[in-house]
């Protein structure tokens, strides 16, 4: 009897083991099969841009003699510009960040947002990996998982709200008919984007109302998070231990739509270098349109797709071929191009400072406290 239970035994254990080790091979297989369609996707699309490159060349041409003719003083303001996006996001996150840390100090927090924004760009699934990046480097200054994850998720609807007031300016811009209609249609259009945006954010309740359905059927559909409904009902009850103040989210929100205002003026700087006439009237569209399309998960950084869909959208609303060619290749060389090693110098950095230090940089403490008798610093 005993043999006959340990030969079952022995048997349910190979046969657990046979449908484990067809499991790992399917999903490596698939793994496989994903990275093989995906090189034959850039692939094609490298060829695509190639054929249409060539059948442009005297456009593309044009461009490259504007591109050497550029008024260097406007490249240096371009470069400048950018640099205040840069910084402009850092303290975006600054101001997210001492919701409830007191001491973040300003250059470890900026030089995170800059690594995260360059592993985005720089790495295929960035979106993911620059995540993991941020969630790792805010718990080493003292964050808790839940505040973790809503500074991610903050930074990401706040910093899509401030592109959505400059893309809400571009729509309005370009069906405009006259200056009264701007006035009367933009500026409540504005604010209420950023206002809305902002109290959503402040109110973990409201909140949680929105991403629970979502998470309840990410759970559904693959089973994620592994702990269930009722690891999604913990996460949810947790985040509301996070109320941070109408007004810092409102601030913090002008300050992500300045990181977007700054990199724009990149664009606007480089027709000026060129020597240019610029299509004011598409320009913020044409602009929103660019950076959306950067988070199409087809190529990192969206290169190549933001060029395209950039220049064409600023052809469409009455630029010329060849100066907006030029335009969005000097705005992609300073504020793509010129980032990359900045933010992996950054990346470095961080990464140094965590291994040597072991202990937090900055303590986490509750929300009472900030908004008690300690002033911040």
């Amino acid at each position: 009897m005993v043999s006959l239970e340990s030969d079952e035994l022995h048997s349910l254990k190979t046969n657990n083991s046979a449908r484990s080790s067809n499991g790992i091979r399917g999903l490596k297989s698939n793994r496989r099969a994903r990275r093989i369609l995906g090189s034959a996707f850039a692939i094609g699309v490298l060829a695509f841009g190639v054929y249409v490159i060539s059948g442009q060349s005297g456009e593309l041409g044009g461009s490259l003699e504007l591109i050497e003719s550029a008024q260097w003083p406007y490249i240096v303001l371009a470069i400048f510009a950018e640099g205040a996006s840069v910084l402009a996001f850092g303290i975006f996150t600054i101001l997210l960040l001492r919701t409830r840390l007191l001491r973040t100090g300003f250059f470890h927090p900026v030089a995170i947002s800059i690594a995260t924004t360059t592993i985005n760009n720089c790495v295929p699934g960035g979106t993911a990996f620059s995540s993991i990046y941020s969630f790792r480097e805010y718990r080493q200054m003292g964050a808790d998982s839940i505040f973790d994850s809503w500074v991610i998720i903050s930074t990401n609807l706040l910093s899509g709200a401030g592109l959505a007031v400059l893309a809400l300016i571009g729509v309005f811009d370009s069906i405009r008919s006259s200056e009264f209609l701007d006035l009367i249609l933009v500026i409540p259009g504005v604010l209420v984007v950023m206002v809305g945006l902002s109290w959503l954010i402040s109110s973990p309740s409201i909140l949680i109302k929105i991403i629970r359905p979502s998470l309840a059927l990410t759970y559904r559909l693959i089973r994620l998070p592994r702990g269930g409904i009722g690891e999604v009902d913990a996460l949810c009850q947790s985040f509301q231990e996070t109320r941070p103040t109408l007004r810092r989210v409102l601030l913090a929100t002008f300050v992500a739509t300045l990181n977007w205002v700054f990199d724009a003026s990149v664009l606007v700087l480089a027709y000026y270098a060129i020597n240019q006439s610029i299509p004011w009237r598409g320009l913020l569209l044409a602009y929103g349109a660019g950076q959306l399309a950067a988070n199409l998960p087809i190529t990192p950084g969206g290169l190549g797709v933001v060029e395209g869909s950039l220049s064409i959208a600023l052809v469409a609303y009455g630029g010329a071929q060849e100066s907006a060619v030029a335009a969005v290749l000097i705005y992609r060389l300073i504020s793509f191009w010129m980032t990359i090693p900045i933010g992996w110098g950054a990346y470095l950095w961080t990464s140094f400072a965590r291994r040597r230090s072991s202990t937090p940089i900055a303590e986490s403490l509750p929300v009472e406290i900030l908004n008690g008798d300690l002033n911040e610093s």
